[in-house]
């Protein structure tokens, strides 16, 4: 990643947010963005019988979702098979691609978010979704407020993993734990 990439992100995902009225609070929801940007989202159920029982078989918790050029758009195959707050862990993904522009021939969301893009672009689609659906500003704020994971997965519509991964990740629990110290001096 790109040094100063993370606050670009912060930037970057706050402005999104705002496009959709939500400030640092409130959940994203990564299917109105592709709404809003003409961006289909098939669901891996939908696609022929031969394709869906293929993916769905063989592929069902190896992607999670796809961005792929199309003419001059894309569209996102969504695995409809996984819980949605996975499905919206992964759509705001690929989001984070196509709202940075990433030079790719197709994105496939895998478990270790392995979709041949490079490990920088990779690395910025995962932070700019992580502030996307739960900024860093919002997360340093629960954490304080002493919110569990399970609270900030209930609030942001996300998984318990993915929250505790934003919790810990941006420091908001260490931030959380500076600002109690001060508090009791």
């Amino acid at each position: 990643m790109k040094r100063g990439f993370k606050a670009s992100a912060v930037r970057l995902a706050l402005e999104i947010r705002s496009e959709f009225g939500l400030g640092p609070t409130g959940p994203f929801d990564p299917y109105a963005y592709f709404s809003t940007y003409g961006i289909p989202v098939v669901g891996i159920s939908e696609l022929e019988a031969g394709v869906s029982r293929m993916l769905s078989d063989q592929s069902r918790d190896k992607i999670s979702g796809a961005l792929i050029p199309l003419g001059s758009g894309f569209v996102v195959i969504d695995n409809d098979f996984h819980p949605m707050t996975r499905r919206r862990s992964t759509a705001a993904h690929e989001c984070a691609h196509h709202a940075l522009e990433h030079e790719f021939a197709a994105s496939i969301s895998a478990d270790q978010r392995a979709c041949g893009l490079g490990k920088d672009q990779e690395d910025e689609a995962n932070e700019l979704a992580g502030e996307l659906l739960i900024p860093s500003k919002s997360a340093k704020s629960h954490a304080v407020s002493k919110w569990s994971d399970h609270d900030v997965a209930e609030a942001y519509g996300v998984s318990v993993q993915f929250a505790a991964w934003r919790m810990n990740a941006n420091g908001a629990r260490k931030y959380a734990q500076t600002v109690q110290r001060r508090r009791s001096a």
